[in-house]
């Protein structure tokens, strides 16, 4: 793979990248537009506040990068997209501010922090979120279904008319899911924090208590 710097990517009108590795770009606040990348990898780069005008991502990874509140529009993400010990705070994955945004396949998320983001709506059976830190996201909505969501802290994200068929919850912590409003058919949870899926059916269980 060639490396390609920050003023080679957007000193010069080319469109499409194959095989690209971008190494420690900071594109922070930068407009990214009409570019594809196909089968490029991205190290220690910076996108905080950028934004993403009419790209199309197909089979790229992501490593050690920070993509802080970036701005999708008219984007696509195809084949396998991958995002591994970065951080991915603040965006709107879904389409009720940016309606023409497209996740076509499931994205992977490994080691990450997702926080305050939202996929409300989105179908992504058979996402990927391993090991990542999932503070108020927002799921509603969604389609989750069979995805892997283990290892990884859910506090305070929101489940709602989420499908979440056979998804894998095993050694995540501080989720909150009413079983009543969001489809948890064969969906596997590990104690003790499966006991919180119970406090939406009103029901007391005796001899849980911690006694020291």
């Amino acid at each position: 793979m060639n490396i390609l710097t920050y003023n080679i990517l957007f000193g010069i009108d080319k469109i499409n990248y194959l095989d690209q590795l971008f190494e420690k770009l900071d594109c922070s606040s930068k407009i990214i537009q009409n570019k594809i990348f196909d089968n490029c990898n991205f190290k220690n780069c910076n996108f905080d506040n950028a934004s993403l005008l009419t790209c199309k991502f197909v089979d790229c990874e992501f490593t050690k990068c920070t993509l802080n509140t970036i701005i999708l529009t008219n984007t696509m993400f195809l084949g396998k997209i991958s995002f591994e010990n970065s951080k991915l705070m603040g965006i709107n994955w879904a389409s009720g501010s940016w309606p023409n945004v497209k996740l076509y396949s499931p994205i992977n998320f490994y080691s990450c922090d997702i926080s305050h983001s939202s996929f409300f709506g989105l179908a992504l059976s058979g996402i990927n979120i391993q090991g990542c830190k999932v503070h108020d996201v927002d799921f509603r909505e969604a389609d989750l279904s069979s995805g892997n969501l283990t290892d990884s802290d859910l506090y305070q994200s929101l489940f709602v008319h989420t499908k979440l068929v056979s998804v894998d919850f095993s050694q995540s912590i501080n989720y909150n899911i009413d079983v009543v409003l969001n489809d948890v058919k064969d969906a596997t949870f590990t104690f003790p924090d499966v006991i919180n899926l119970l406090q939406h059916l009103g029901i007391k269980i005796n001899g849980l208590s911690d006694k020291g």
